[in-house]
C-alpha cells in the first residue's frame, strides 16, 4: 500500500503583497518578491483499507463515506480537482507552525495536498502545474484567504519575483550575489506573538473598496521592481528600507492591517533603527524586522514580550516522497 509524503515550506513576503489578490491581478497585473523559509507543511496519503475518509489536522479528526462530506473545504475541493473524491483515502495533515500565522499557510497546504493526491495517482505534476491548480481552488472555487502569492511561492520555492495577470503568472529568480545573500539572510528577525487572525476578512475588505486602494497597490506594485534592483546592486539598507515600506503602504489600504498594537510595534522597530513587516494579509503573529547595520540586540530590547524564533530562507519549493 503507497504512502505518499509531501512538504512544502511556508514563506515570507517583502515586497508587493496584496497586489497578487484577484481583481487587482485581473485588471493590473500584480508584482511580488518572497522567500520561502524552513518550516513546512506537511501531507501524509494513503488508500484507507476501511472504505472510508479518514482525515487528521490540528486537534480534529473527520471521518467520512464520502469526500464530499468533508468540512476541511481545501481538502475535499483538492479531492475533487484530483477526482479522488470516490476513492476513500486517509489524510493527515501536520505543520511546524500554527495556521493562520501570516506566512501562507493555507497556500503551502494546497499545494502539498495536491502534490500528495497525484502522486498516489502515479502522476508527476511541475511546480509550476501544482502553483496553478492550487490557485485555482483557493482562489476561484473557495474565493477563500489568499491571493496567488501563497500557493505560487510556496510550490516554487526560493527568493523569487513573480508577476500576475489574473491566474496566470510569470516568476524569475531574483538576482544577488552570495555575499548578499548571506548578509540579507543575516539580517533577519522573526518574532511571534501569538495572534493569529483570519485572512479572508481583510481581504474581502480590501476587494470591496478596490478603486479606493488602487493607488496604493499601484506603489506596492512599484517597490516590488524596486526591491529586486536591491538585491541586484546589493544594496542591503535599501532592502530594509523596501521591507518597511511595503508595511506602512499595506496600513493605508482599507482591510485589517493595522491596530495600536501595529503601531507600536513597527515604532518601537523603526526607533532603533531598523524595519518591521507584519506579513500577510492582516495583522499576523509574526513580526519580521530587517535591521541593516545589525541593530539586532538593540531590536530584541525594544521587543521584549514577542518570542524570537528562528527561521532560515528555503531554496526549494514543495517536493513529495512515495515510501
Amino acid at each position: 500500500m503507497a504512502v505518499i509524503v509531501s512538504k512544502t515550506p511556508l514563506r515570507i513576503p517583502l515586497a508587493g503583497g496584496l497586489t497578487d489578490i484577484r481583481p487587482y491581478a485581473e485588471a493590473f497585473g500584480g508584482v511580488t518578491v518572497s522567500a520561502t523559509v524552513d518550516r513546512y507543511i506537511y501531507v501524509v496519503v494513503k488508500p484507507n483499507p476501511g472504505g472510508i475518509f479518514e482525515l487528521r489536522y490540528q486537534d480534529t479528526q473527520e471521518k467520512a463515506a464520502d469526500g464530499r462530506r468533508l468540512r476541511h473545504d481545501l481538502v475535499r475541493e483538492s479531492l475533487r480537482l484530483t477526482g479522488l473524491l470516490d476513492t476513500p483515502l486517509s489524510v493527515h495533515i501536520l505543520a511546524d507552525l500554527a495556521s493562520e500565522s501570516g506566512l501562507g499557510a493555507s497556500g503551502a497546504l494546497t499545494v502539498s495536498l495536491l502534490n500528495a493526491l497525484h502522486r498516489l495517482k502515479g502522476e508527476e505534476p511541475t511546480a509550476e502545474e501544482l502553483s496553478r491548480e492550487a490557485g485555482h481552488v483557493e482562489v476561484e472555487v473557495l474565493e477563500g484567504a489568499s491571493g496567488y502569492h501563497d500557493p505560487t511561492i510556496t510550490a516554487l520555492g526560493g527568493l523569487k519575483l513573480i508577476e500576475y495577470r489574473g491566474a496566470e503568472f510569470r516568476a524569475r529568480d531574483v538576482v544577488a550575489s552570495e555575499a548578499t545573500r548571506r548578509a540579507f539572510a543575516d539580517s533577519l528577525l522573526f518574532f511571534y506573538s501569538g495572534r493569529h487572525a483570519r485572512t479572508k476578512p481583510s481581504l474581502d475588505l480590501l476587494s470591496s473598496r478596490l478603486d479606493e486602494a488602487e493607488p496604493t497597490l499601484h506603489r506596492l506594485k512599484a517597490i516590488a521592481y524596486e526591491l529586486e534592483a536591491a538585491f541586484s546592486a546589493g544594496d542591503v539598507r535599501r532592502i530594509a528600507e523596501i521591507i518597511g515600506e511595503q508595511q506602512a503602504l499595506k496600513q493605508q489600504l482599507p482591510g485589517k492591517f493595522v491596530d495600536d498594537y501595529v503601531l507600536d510595534v513597527t515604532r518601537r522597530v523603526r526607533e532603533v533603527g531598523a524595519y518591521a513587516q507584519l506579513p500577510g494579509g492582516k495583522i499576523s503573529a509574526f513580526v519580521i524586522v530587517a535591521c541593516p547595520d545589525a541593530q539586532h540586540d538593540a531590536v530584541r530590547r525594544a521587543l521584549p514580550e514577542l518570542e524570537e524564533v528562528h527561521l532560515g530562507l528555503e531554496p526549494r519549493g514543495t517536493r513529495a516522497v512515495t515510501l
